[in-house]
């Protein structure tokens, strides 16, 4: 049910009334020339005496045989006619509605174009109505797309490859789908770089240098693999293609950081192996989550936060593990393990973090995205480690 609805049905009802209801007040009955008129009109066109007795003997028997006055019926209908010119226009009406229902595209446009200062019960809103369009209208690629990348951004990577292979089905060599569809497989598969994901990126990337989720897909999934210096190199193009001095450029660039260290390590190791015990698997550390005073608890609730982990004391920004939740009741508990790992990477082969907190509004990360955040550092890393963050404007 859309706005389109009702305003279809006044519609209806507005055409109903002009064909059934006001064609009877439009009905009315009018007196035409009586023969006494038709008569006297007579007498001034002729003195004959002879024609004017005739006439008058004519008048007496149009009388005798007509008891009433003439009367002109004017604006006559059929209400049978009526009824179904009305069935007929409301189907009309409900199967252009069925058809086209483009007034609840429209709206959803609006909503889309006003979604920077929307609240996370709007988007959530604005997500159910796209999935039931979508559902109304399968073949309908620009929802498939938003919902992909709504889904990528919530965490929810299976459902974002369904609707992306749906649009490869209509369009195979799109090098943006394939990309997107690319990544959402690696994650699916636990940041894994298999045959068909690799496939996808390296296919968009032949059409689409570019293309950032392919890129940066290929770029994770080598790093994973420990070829850093594939890595590197997808790395280097994904800088380049950021505003230098933003967040995504300086994250591209501890990325290459830390795989140039990686890969530094991995010589060294190669050349001189160590006899230094494997890590316990299951360290990490209990992250408590609590709010400044000053913050109205109530304000957040239903937004996203991400728990983010790095090595200690390092200048790196990229992650080694990551948490994403949604706030419910406060103080809000995470844990960080090697399940929260990224790709390639191992907390427990840590012996301390450095930790950050973000909350967002929109379910990206990152500090410019956050609308609260906190830090803790040199955490360090054990099976029954806990610290607390405490958040902050």
């Amino acid at each position: 049910m859309n706005d389109l609805l009702p305003i279809a049905a006044g519609l209806c009802a507005i055409a109903a009334l002009f064909l059934t209801v006001l064609p009877a007040f439009w009905t009315r009955q009018l007196e035409g020339d009586s023969l006494d008129d038709w008569l006297a009109v007579r007498k001034t066109e002729t003195d004959d005496a002879e024609l004017l007795s005739d006439a008058q003997l004519r008048v007496w028997d149009d009388k005798d045989s007509e008891q009433a006055a003439q009367m002109i019926e004017g604006g006559a209908s059929s209400w049978r006619y009526q009824v179904v010119l009305v069935l007929a226009l409301i189907a009309a009406t409900l199967a252009i509605y069925d058809r086209l229902g483009a007034y609840e595209d429209v709206q959803i446009t609006r909503a889309i174009v006003d979604l920077g200062a929307a609240s996370p019960e709007d988007v959530t809103e604005l997500v159910t109505r796209i999935e039931q369009r979508s559902g109304e209208r399968p073949k309908n690629l620009d929802y498939r797309s938003l919902l992909g990348e709504y889904y990528i951004s919530t965490g929810r990577a299976s459902e974002a490859l369904e609707n992306f292979e749906a649009i490869l089905e209509e369009a195979p060599e799109s090098p943006d789908v394939l990309g997107r569809a690319a990544q959402a497989e690696f994650i699916v598969n636990g940041q894994a770089l298999n045959t068909r994901a690799r496939q996808r990126a390296e296919r968009a990337l032949a059409s689409d240098p570019r293309q950032k989720s392919a890129l940066a897909t290929l770029a994770m999934g080598e790093f994973g693999q420990g070829n850093y210096i594939q890595a590197i190199g997808y790395m280097r193009v994904l800088r380049d293609l950021e505003v230098p001095g933003s967040e995504a450029h300086e994250l591209m660039k501890s990325a290459i950081v830390e795989s140039e260290s990686r890969m530094a390590q991995a010589s060294t190791q190669q050349a001189s192996p160590s006899d230094k015990p494997p890590a316990d698997m299951s360290a990490g550390v209990t992250v408590i989550v609590t709010l400044d005073e000053t913050v109205e608890a109530s304000a957040y609730s239903g937004l996203t936060v991400f728990v983010i982990a790095r090595p200690a004391g390092s200048q790196v920004r990229m992650p080694t593990a990551v948490s994403r939740n949604t706030i419910g009741e406060w103080p809000l508990m995470v844990r960080l393990s090697d399940a929260n790992s990224m790709a390639g990477q191992s907390l427990s082969a840590l012996s301390a973090v450095d930790l950050e907190v973000q909350v967002s509004r929109n379910g990206q990360p990152g500090l410019a995205n956050a609308v609260l955040s906190g830090s803790a550092s040199n955490v360090a890393l054990s099976d029954a480690a806990e610290t607390l963050v405490t958040l902050t404007p």
